[in-house]
């Protein structure tokens, strides 16, 4: 006996599509990889176990033809968006609103318009670690330039938070594997990245060592210990796999230091309207803290922005005008004296 009219089921293909691009739908995927990680994985396009390429949200093959289709417009210089944990490409897409207000434009389309950029935005699981996702980005990287519409002479990398970490994770490993696109890669964009750890995740993670020493509170320690790999790398600021398995301190030169022709420039928001304020010191942008996402141990440009805080960053105006303004001068910029963190 049919329990369920076959005339009522929805196809599960159907469910997908909806689930994949839909802005509720998202929000759950990005949640669940973010969090469970490698242990989320089912496969296909609900909890991709894969970095992607992305156009509308849909999924999109690294092929010629693929590419050749989905952009049309093409131009030699990339612009490649990394969004942050627990989120998809939808972070950098301004929220749909009830006025009849036009919907602002996101960073991509803007610098295809001011600087003749073609925005590739790419998805993927925030849940594994940083090195697993940026040893996938230098393979996709690889298929994307050897497959673009037109020769590529240029590529940035703009990434949101952790989205930062995985890009230059990325560029380390290209450099270790004479990766052929490594040389067209000249800027890094890093919006409000941890890149010597988040101190909530670090915090986490001590309350999970304390729990574990009772056995009255074990069984919160094993709960926390369930979060992904991707969360715990987000404590120092992984971006290799010795580092994650050894404990090793993410500052070394050796570990932080880019190819020479790759110039960063790093964007730091904060709740206070006052830079340097103790308020904005200890509170950041709720999530990451300036001494972190404007890590002077480092060789970049700095931008720091009050009033703001960490979900701001992939769209705010006043963000996309200080990283059109760098991209437009940078070559007559002069990168910041390396010194201790703040």
């Amino acid at each position: 006996m049919k329990l369920v009219p076959s005339k009522i089921r929805v196809p599960i293909q159907t469910w997908t599509d909806t689930l994949t691009t839909s802005e509720v739908g998202q929000r759950a995927i990005g949640f669940v990889n973010g969090a469970f990680g490698e242990r989320a994985h089912a496969g296909g396009d609900v909890l991709p176990a894969a970095m992607s390429i992305r156009l509308d949200h849909r999924r999109i093959e690294p092929s010629t033809r693929s590419l050749t289709t989905a952009y049309p417009a093409a131009t030699g210089r990339v612009a490649v968006f990394l969004h942050g944990l627990v989120d998809t490409e939808r972070s950098w897409f301004h929220r749909d609103s009830s006025t009849t207000e036009p919907v602002r434009p996101d960073f991509g389309s803007r610098l295809a318009a001011d600087l003749s950029y073609s925005p590739v935005y790419l998805r993927y699981n925030t849940g594994r670690h940083i090195s697993d996702n940026g040893n996938e980005l230098v393979t996709l990287l690889s298929r994307l330039v050897e497959n673009w519409p037109v020769t590529v002479t240029q590529i940035i990398l703009i990434g949101h938070s952790m989205g930062g970490l995985v890009a230059r994770s990325a560029l380390h490993q290209a450099q270790q594997q004479a990766a052929p696109w490594l040389p067209k890669v000249t800027r890094l964009v890093c919006l409000g990245s941890p890149h010597v750890g988040a101190p909530l995740e670090r915090t986490v993670a001590r309350m999970a060592a304390v729990f574990g020493r009772f056995v009255i509170t074990s069984p919160l320690s094993r709960l926390l210990a369930l979060r992904s790999d991707g969360i715990k790398d987000l404590a120092q600021g992984y971006l290799h796999k010795t580092q994650w398995q050894t404990g090793t301190s993410p500052t070394e030169p050796q570990d932080s230091d880019l190819p020479v022709h790759v110039r960063q420039y790093f964007v730091t928001v904060t709740l206070s309207r006052s830079e340097g304020s103790l308020y904005g010191r200890l509170v950041g942008d709720l999530l990451v803290l300036p001494s972190s996402s404007g890590d002077r141990n480092q060789s970049a440009e700095h931008q720091w922005f009050g009033g703001m805080h960490h979900l701001h960053l992939p769209r705010h105006d006043r963000v996309y005008n200080a990283v059109h303004h760098w991209l437009s001068h940078a070559s007559t910029l002069t990168p910041a004296p390396v010194g201790p963190s703040l």
